[in-house]
This record gives C-alpha cells, structure tokens and sequence, in this order.
C-alpha cells in the first residue's frame, strides 16, 4: 500500500493510490481510498474517492465526515475537483456527497456522478 500510496509498481492501469480506516475509538468504521489522479477510466466512473461503511455504522454520519477528512487531503494533494460516483439506490452515500458540497455532474441508468470543488 505504501508503494502504491507513492506510484511505485502500480499494475497496469492503476493510479497513485491512498488508503484511510476511519475508526472511533476501539471500531473500524469503514474505509476511503483515495486516488491521487485520474486515468480515462476512473475519469468516467469511479473516480478520485471510494468509499464503504461497516454496515453496524451506516446512517449515523461516519461518510459524511470520513468523506470530509479525505477531501482534506485530495486538497493537500493538489486536486480541484474531486470526482465521485454513487450507486442511485445509496440513498445514505448520496447524502453525505451532498453534504460535501458534491453536486450531480451527470447520471446512467445505475449511478450519479457527482463532483466537489476544492
């Protein structure tokens, strides 16, 4: 993770890459991965950020504000314009883009993609 955090012996097609757990006290909350540029695939779909949240912490705030912290470091890094996508039917993850200041870019039959200026 360390290599990929810095370039270094990404597979084909991959791009600079960090991870964050977001943890509260003695609980792994979830996980963000954070992308540190965009090839044309991750252009048009999942973009700089991915994220998921253990299922026991869902609904009570840990995207809105692990997605928060990691926007934080995407401006550390010299990103702009944070690319994101969602599932349509993610109601709760939808929310905390939104709550980001994310605003819907575009849509499919299946996701949202938003986009947050930094």
């Amino acid at each position: 993770m360390k290599e990929h955090s810095q370039g270094i012996n990404l597979p084909e097609g991959y791009v600079a890459d960090t991870v964050f757990i977001l943890v509260d006290g003695e609980h792994y909350v979830g996980i963000f991965n954070l992308r540190h540029e965009l090839n044309d695939f991750l252009r048009n779909g999942a973009g700089h950020i991915g994220y998921a949240i253990s299922s026991d912490f869902r609904k009570k705030g840990y995207a809105t504000k692990g997605l928060a912290l990691v926007l934080d470091k995407a401006r550390e890094i010299g990103i702009e314009e944070a690319y994101l996508s969602v599932n349509k039917d993610n109601y709760a993850s939808v929310k905390a883009q939104l709550n980001n200041g994310a605003v819907i870019h575009h849509e499919d039959d299946k996701e949202y993609y938003t986009r947050i200026k930094l």
